[in-house]
């Protein structure tokens, strides 16, 4: 079985094992929680089927930054700059994210469940000696933040050139009462600067609808 098939049957019984263990009191949430999943997700493609990965995928909202800033909080001297991941899966692309050493980028909120399990994104770091730290918020219906999750370090290492990231993981910690996420992005370089473009979440429930 290829690797990403295992994932995702890994993600199909963790969400099955959940299911089966939770108390009566929360099975009408865990079941708006999933039935809610997808209606806002908005239309999906599949940008990483080049790589292996044949989903479906959800777009954050100004994932590729060519609309700048827009849907997106910079801090720490991040800011948009005229580049793109070379693959143009979102179209023909002019833009992607800059941060300089400490700098960080937090997304709009985009919906999830435990049927939305992973978060990807495409990097390239010109740093030599520290990660690209993704990190997930976890919010409820009311914008109350539920949980953090530091999600990924992405090291330089494998990003001198941009590739796309492997599969970020969220559903084994997503809190209950959770409606929604956030991803984080922050360098943690002490030299050098990273770049993102074109986040997505996978809609698992597209895989077995």
């Amino acid at each position: 079985m290829g690797s990403v098939a295992a994932r995702h049957l890994a993600v199909a019984l963790a969400a099955a094992t959940f299911l089966a263990v939770v108390p009566a009191a929360n099975a009408g949430l865990v079941s708006g929680l999933i039935g809610a999943a997808l209606p806002s997700c908005g239309s999906t493609s599949r940008p990483f089927a080049q790589f292996g990965d044949g989903g479906s995928y959800c777009t954050l909202k100004n994932n590729g930054f060519e609309s700048g800033s827009a849907g997106w909080t910079l801090s720490g001297g991040a800011s948009v700059v005229a580049d793109n991941e070379p693959w143009f899966v979102s179209g023909q692309g002019r833009n992607a994210l800059d941060l300089p050493p400490g700098a960080s980028a937090t997304s709009s909120s985009v919906p999830i469940s435990l049927l939305d399990p992973y978060f990807r994104l495409f990097a390239r770091g010109s740093a030599t000696d520290g990660a690209l730290r993704v990190q997930i918020l976890f919010r409820g219906l009311t914008g109350n933040l539920t949980g953090i999750l530091n999600a990924s370090d992405l090291s330089p290492s494998g990003y001198a050139s941009w590739e796309p990231s492997g599969d970020v993981a969220s559903l084994l910690a997503l809190p209950l009462g959770t409606s929604s996420a956030q991803v984080v992005v922050t360098s943690l370089a002490g030299s050098g600067d990273w770049e993102i473009d074109d986040v997505f979440v996978d809609p698992w429930l597209n895989r077995i609808g």
